[in-house]
């Protein structure tokens, strides 16, 4: 569920997520079927796994937000849960860190209203930013892969339709980050070293060369400085999530 879903599969989600606004059954079996998305974009904002465990609930409450306000129009279901979820976490860190402050000085907040105007234009700005930052990224991104003989839209035709393959594809992606050798070794010959990383994936040339696009995209961006781009990207350094 931490991919964003084909044009078909988005179809689909959004079914999906109309029948959860009114159905409370239905909201329960997205909250199941994106607990694995949740956690991650609670991971994207607090490091220490205590922390996780405390805001797991304010990022559940951030995915149920998202499926009450979401509008198809607005664009793909996942950047936009991922943008709900993220401010309501930081809200909450605010505000917890705003209640300890408090406590400590003895005396309470002043200012309300004008904290919360401020909140919310915080918000806005920080929605158009990352939007902005994305669409920057894409184009870095699509430049970058121009440099290697192909753009976006090859990438999308190239991208591995079984899950399996995909699974595949992520395995040998993260043997490749594990060796720096490899990496610096294909952006130096602008080639990807399909028979190294074969022998080390345990997988034949065949597959490697099949996927030849998607895997080296998958490395680049990776590797590149593509801050929001990662977030869309599986943790390849996480071996349970690439089997």
């Amino acid at each position: 569920m931490n991919e964003i879903p084909r044009a078909g599969e988005e179809r689909s989600l959004r079914e999906q997520l109309e029948r959860a606004k009114t159905d409370n059954p239905a909201l329960n079996r997205c909250i199941h079927a994106y607990m694995p998305f949740i956690k991650k974009c609670v991971t994207q904002v607090f490091f220490k796994p205590q922390e996780r465990r405390d805001h797991l609930s304010e990022g559940m409450l951030g995915f149920i937000q998202s499926v009450k306000t979401y509008k198809g129009e607005e664009g793909a279901f996942i950047p936009y849960a991922q943008t709900v979820i993220r401010h309501r976490l930081i809200d909450a860190a605010r505000r917890e860190r705003g209640m300890q402050k408090s406590l400590s000085s003895g005396f309470p907040e002043t200012g309300e209203g004008a904290s919360w105007e401020y909140e919310a234009s915080q918000r806005s700005y920080d929605l158009q930013e990352e939007q902005k930052q994305l669409q920057l990224e894409i184009g870095e991104i699509d430049a970058e892969l121009a440099q290697w003989g192909f753009d976006c839209f090859d990438l999308v035709r190239d991208c591995p339709k079984q899950e399996r393959s995909r699974r595949t594809c992520h395995a040998v992606v993260r043997r490749a980050l594990e060796s720096e050798t490899l990496v610096a070794q294909m952006r130096e010959t602008r080639k990807l070293p399909v028979k190294a990383l074969a022998q080390s994936a345990g997988v034949s040339d065949k597959v490697i060369d099949k996927y030849r696009r998607y895997i080296l995209a998958l490395i680049l961006m990776v590797t590149g400085d593509y801050p929001y781009m990662h977030t869309f990207l599986p943790d390849f350094f996480d071996q349970e999530a690439t089997r």
